[in-house]
Order: C-alpha cells, then sequence, then structure tokens
C-alpha cells in the first residue's frame, strides 16, 4: 500500500479496508477500539505491526489497546508493506503475519509540504513538514492535526502528530538514525443513543455506546457513563538505529521504547454529574533489535535476535463522586516487565537455480511472563466478592521451523508454497484474567476441569500462483490453511464478568483472487476477491453456548474492484466499490453491557451484507518553479449506503470532501 499524493484526507485503518483477505472495523470517525484490522481472520492481537521493522504493538492492559491506529499518523509514511501468515523466522510472536509501516526518508533537496483538507462531520486535518540534507546530516520533522465531531452521538476527537527523524549517513552505506514520534489526543467515548433513553438526540443514527477503555466500571444498576465522558492519551515513542556494512555483514541494530499516559472522565448518563476521574500508564514497553545479512554465491544467509518487555503504571483516582458507586473503584498496581520475550533466528535464501527458489528459516522463542494477580476468592449476588493478590509465572520457549519454494519456469508464470509453525503467547490481559480466575471452571454454571492457559500453537500451509499474461497484467491465487492449536478465546457475559479459555483448535482457511491491468493507455483497474471460512474444535463452552462452530464477525466473502485514470500532465481519478458480505456475532442481550447483569444470554445477531462506493479526482497545478500541487475532491459512500462495520456502531454516510496539497 503505498501512502502517495493520491491519498485523501484518511487515517488507519482505513487504508487497508480494499486489500484483500483484509477484514477492517471501525467505530465512528477517529474512534479507538481493538481489533480494526485483521489479517486473515487474525487481528492485532495474533498480528504483528511494526512501523521501520520495530514493534508497535503494545501491553492491551487498562483499556489500552494493542495498536492505537487512532494515534497513528499516515502523512510520514512512504508505503506499508502487509506480510500475511508467519513464513518468516525473522518475526515471532505472530500468527497472522506482519504490517510494516516505512517512513519517508529525509529529501536530497530542502522541501517543505502542507497537506490540509476538510469532509463531513466537521472532519479537518492539517499537516505541515520539512526536510532536508546537509553534508552527512539530515532530517525529516512534521506536524499534523486531525479534529471531527463523529458521525455518533458524543464521539468527538481531537489528535496532534509532532514526529522528527534526524540521521546521521555513514560512509556510503551507513546511517545512525534517532527517531521521535509524540502524539496527543481527545476522545470522547459513544455514547448509547436509544429511543427512550435519557437525552436521546434523532440528530444522530441509532447506536451502542462504548467507554472505550479500561478497567472496568461497575456503575449503579441502570447507569453508565454519559455525555461529555471522554479520555485524554499521550503517547511517546522513541527509536535510535544503525545500519551498515560491518565486517562483510549487512547490520541492523535497535533499540526503541513506549510510553504511553491517560487520563479517564466520567460523566452520568443519567444526571449528567461527573463521577469518576482517573489516571493511569497502560504502555511502559521497550525492546531491541540485531539482525545480521551476507551473500555466500548463490546463498543469503541471515541470522538475528530481538527482545520486547512489556509494563504498565497503575491506576490513580484523582476523584470519585461521594456515595455513588456501588463499590468504590480502587487504584491498581505497577507491572513493569509483565511479559518478557526473546527470539533468536536463522535463515537461508537459496537461488538453486533461475527457475527455482528456497527459504529454510528457523526460530527459537522464549517467553516469561510475571504479573501480579487479584484473583476471585467469592461471589456476592453474581459478582466477585472477594479477592487474593497473588504472584503467577509463566515460562515457554518454542523451535520454529519455516520453509518456502518458489518456481518461475519463464516471465509469465510463478508457482510458490509455505510451510511454517508458528506461536502466539498468551497477551498481558488474557494472563491476568485467567489467573485472576475469569475462566470457565469458575462459571458454577460450567462443571469442567481444564489445563492451565498455554500459548497458541499453529501450523500454517500457503500454495499459490502468479500469472503475467500480458505486460502490466497481473493475476494472482493464493490458498490458505491455518491449523492453530489452543485458541484463546474471550466470552463476556459470564461469571465473573468474562471468561478466557482456551479452545482445542481453530482452522481458518481460504482463497484470495486479486489481479490489475492496464486497459487503455492511462485506464487500469484491480480487484480482489477473499473467500475465508473458519472452524472451531474443542469448545468446553459449547455445551451452554453452542451458538456458533465458527470465529465471530469474520465475512465468508469479500469483494473489492475500480477504476483509474490517469493523464500524462496528471489529471488522476479513481472509482472504488467494496462488498462485504453478511457476519453472525455473538452479542450479550439486554443493550449496553454496561447495565446488563452477569449471566444475561449470549445469542447471534446478524450482520447485514454491504457495498460502498468511493470516488476521487485529483487536479495538478504549478506556481512555476516555486511549489507543485494538487487539488483532491470526492465522495465516500456515494450512494449513502446504511451499514456496519461493527455491530450496533453505524458508519458515516454519503460525505463529501476536499483537499489541498503543496510542495514547496
Amino acid at each position: 500500500v503505498f501512502m502517495n499524493k493520491k491519498a485523501v484526507i484518511s487515517s488507519f485503518p482505513e487504508i487497508f479496508d480494499k486489500v484483500s483477505c483484509i477484514d477492517v472495523q471501525t467505530r465512528s470517525i477517529l474512534t479507538p477500539k481493538n481489533s480494526q484490522v485483521r489479517l486473515r481472520g487474525l487481528d492485532e492481537r495474533r498480528s504483528l505491526i511494526l512501523i521501520d521493522g520495530r514493534q508497535l504493538n503494545g501491553t492491551g492492559v487498562m483499556g489500552g489497546y494493542f495498536v492505537d491506529w487512532s494515534m497513528v499518523a499516515i502523512d510520514n509514511l512512504r508505503n506499508v508493506e502487509i506480510s500475511k501468515g508467519a513464513f518468516s523466522a525473522k518475526y515471532g510472536n505472530t500468527l497472522g503475519g506482519t504490517v510494516n509501516l516505512v517512513s519517508l526518508p529525509p529529501s536530497s533537496k530542502p522541501e517543505a509540504i502542507v497537506n490540509t483538507g476538510y469532509k463531513r462531520y466537521n472532519t479537518f486535518s492539517s499537516f505541515v513538514s520539512a526536510s532536508a540534507k546537509l553534508k552527512n546530516f539530515g532530517t525529516r520533522a512534521s506536524l499534523g492535526y486531525y479534529s471531527t465531531d463523529g458521525n455518533l452521538r458524543n464521539s468527538e476527537a481531537e489528535r496532534y502528530n509532532v514526529y522528527g527523524d534526524f540521521y546521521y549517513f555513514w560512509g556510503n552505506d551507513g546511517e545512525i538514525r534517532y527517531s521521535i514520534r509524540y502524539s496527543e489526543g481527545d476522545f470522547n467515548m459513544p455514547v448509547e443513543n436509544r429511543k427512550g433513553s435519557p437525552g436521546y438526540d434523532p440528530d444522530y443514527p441509532v447506536s451502542r455506546g462504548s467507554y472505550l477503555i479500561g478497567p472496568g466500571i461497575r456503575f449503579p444498576y441502570g447507569d453508565t457513563f454519559g455525555d461529555g465522558s471522554y479520555y485524554e492519551k499521550k503517547r511517546l515513542e522513541m527509536d535510535i538505529g544503525l545500519r551498515k556494512k560491518l565486517l562483510g555483514f549487512d547490520t541492523e541494530l535497535k533499540v526503541y521504547s513506549n510510553h504511553e499516559s491517560r487520563e479517564d472522565v466520567f460523566y452520568s448518563f443519567n444526571s449528567g454529574s461527573k463521577v469518576l476521574v482517573r489516571d493511569c500508564v497502560p504502555d511502559r514497553s521497550w525492546g531491541w533489535i540485531a539482525r545480521f545479512g551476507k551473500s555466500l554465491g548463490d546463498h543469503y544467509i541471515s541470522f538475528g535476535a530481538d527482545g520486547n518487555y512489556q509494563g504498565m503504571e497503575g491506576t490513580t483516582n484523582t476523584f470519585i463522586l461521594n456515595n455513588y458507586f456501588p463499590r468504590r473503584p480502587f487504584d491498581g498496581d505497577d507491572e513493569l516487565d509483565a511479559t518478557r520475550y526473546h527470539g533468536a533466528y536463522l535463515d537461508d535464501t537459496w537461488r538453486v537455480y533461475e527457475w527455482l527458489s528456497l527459504y529454510v528459516g528457523l526460530r527459537y522463542e522464549t517467553y516469561h511472563g510475571d504479573q501480579s494477580v487479584d484473583t476471585v476468592t467469592g461471589y456476592f449476588n453474581g459478582y466477585p466478592g472477594g479477592f487474593t493478590t497473588t504472584t503467577v509465572k509463566f515460562d515457554e520457549s518454542v523451535l520454529l521451523p519455516k520453509f518456502g519454494i518458489a518456481l518461475s519456469p519463464n516471465n509469465i508464470f510463478t508457482v510458490f508454497a509455505h510451510v511454517a509453525r508458528a506461536v502466539r503467547f498468551p497477551d498481558n490481559p488474557a494472563f491476568y484474567w485467567y489467573y485472576a480466575g475469569y475462566r470457565p471452571e469458575v462459571d458454577p454454571s460450567v462443571d469442567i476441569v481444564r489445563k492451565p492457559l498455554t500459548y497458541e500453537d499453529a501450523i500454517e500451509y500457503e500454495v499459490g500462483t502468479s500469472i503475467k499474461p500480458f505486460a502490466d497484467t497481473v493475476i494472482k491465487v493464493t490458498w490458505f490453511d491455518y491449523r492453530i492449536d489452543d485458541y484463546i478465546r474471550w466470552v463476556f457475559g459470564y461469571i465473573p464478568s468474562r471468561v478466557v479459555y482456551n479452545i482445542d483448535r481453530v482452522d481458518i482457511r481460504g482463497i484470495e483472487v486479486e489481479g490489475k491491468a492496464l486497459i487503455w493507455k492511462g485506464l487500469s483497474g484491480f480487484f480482489n476477491v477473499t473467500w475465508q471460512n473458519t472452524e472451531k474444535h474443542g469448545d468446553v463452552l459449547d455445551a451452554s453456548n453452542s451458538l456458533t462452530d465458527e470465529l465471530s464477525e469474520l465475512p465468508e466473502w469479500k469483494f473489492n474492484m475500480g477504476l483509474e485514470y490517469e493523464s500524462e500532465k496528471g489529471l488522476f481519478g479513481r472509482v472504488t466499490l467494496r462488498w462485504v458480505d453478511d457476519r453472525d456475532v455473538p452479542y450479550l442481550n439486554g443493550g449496553s453491557p454496561n447495565g446488563t447483569p452477569i449471566g444475561t444470554p449470549v445469542t447471534l445477531r446478524r450482520m447485514d451484507a454491504f457495498s460502498v462506493v468511493d470516488l476521487l479526482v485529483q487536479y495538478p497545478f504549478s506556481i512555476k518553479d516555486f511549489a507543485t500541487g494538487y487539488i483532491r475532491a470526492g465522495i465516500e459512500n456515494v450512494f449513502d449506503e446504511d451499514y456496519e462495520e461493527e455491530l450496533d456502531f453505524p458508519a458515516p454516510g454519503r460525505t463529501f470532501f476536499i483537499s489541498l496539497y503543496l510542495k514547496f
């Protein structure tokens, strides 16, 4: 996915929604949520999200997100590299694959960029950047701003981004780079908007509410968070790295850190009074990377190691409304280095013949968990009535072989195949909640005995072909089959509020067909069709919750197509169609989960299929030798389709936009 001048006012994860076998699920405009991007059915829990090769995935605790796409700016990116499946030994602790966000390098000549635009729902975007090189030094710095009223009740959002990359170029092939990225945002929490509910506003669509973050809050029965509730998040990311050929080896070394803090402010849905303010630090993590590679004849040998250390600081309640909560919210403790992960790999890419290439890799991974857990010791009226604090440790190590083959007998036809073992260790929330007693065997309605929580262990297969029947035309077909043992599942609605446990096995399989072609002169087209199917085996809750033998919220069929035209003078136009099949989603009856008693039945709800058409036109211009630019305008959701990507959160309607891009 290339982040070029033809990009419209947008943000993650919208840029992925027309890529084959990637499912995108958004909630209003710029509103954060987990599980927004799924690679072949596997979201950010099970996929590795990178920026310039280093991990972005956070701890996912205290309402933090494994990847908060709402805080990531797209303007500084050159392109996004998507690799489906865990077929490379270079990356670990992933089943879905990798998404690598690649930053723009500094420009060879001084340049400045201004990009601003506006679209419906009072959505405004503005971005400025400057870049230059001077002898051995280079830099690219930027400032971005994004705000929206959102299309849902109480879904306003505002975000700032400040990015800086500073380079020292070492010889002809080396660089030392220091990067700093700071983001700050205010995000309102979408409020339930149903006829008959307090404050119902017919100017907004009927929707469910979500307070977006955690830890969870037990509001008085019949009340929940209300209008004006919001949180303010600040996130700082820093990297320092080296790239150079040293002693004949292509060398990459990097150290990085993340620090995220947040203030949550809650108002009562019924009275409008402020009831709670708290501070928390959901992500304080860091890591390192060391990679080396060398060509030896027809072989390219690479090896390396990496480590990632995830922790968090506690929560501090700075204001609690007296006599409001049935149980007074309590502060949380720090958990630094709650999980520690290390991996090492060795692989060989061998060009056996001009028409035959082989890949062999081996990866070794270790994982250590160490957390203080408040374990449930009793219940009162269906809720936890007592806790005891214990320290729980978790140690695992695995060896992961990888293999690939590609045959290209001519310039027209290529066949490829991959097979790999891959694992995904329990994330911090799953680790904590399971050992806190939130698992099926502590639910009195489920009389079972389970083995302790363990890691997900998969064998992944992929076979495909790429055909180039004509110049500027390519068609690709890929079949994949992932068999995941001990898949970790979350189910809300069981005592003591949720359960975390392993399913014996989940199968994910599918077929991707995609193609692109130059049709005539500047006119080109693309399409992709995805069929995917999931099946679970040995779900211990099937007896009490036999809703479906598939994973939820994954459409069986998806289809994208589009036409683009670009003239020699740079006039550009694009029309795209996106179609997504219907889905059955497990749903907790009774409306908003915040006001629903534990034990309320879980049923299936149908999300209808939908199709969305988007239009874009771009007109280039220049101001003598001073600047070049583009005016862009278009329509998203041309036919004003009424649809949902997430259950009970209607997507935006027909949206007009216009933007201006200038480069000096």
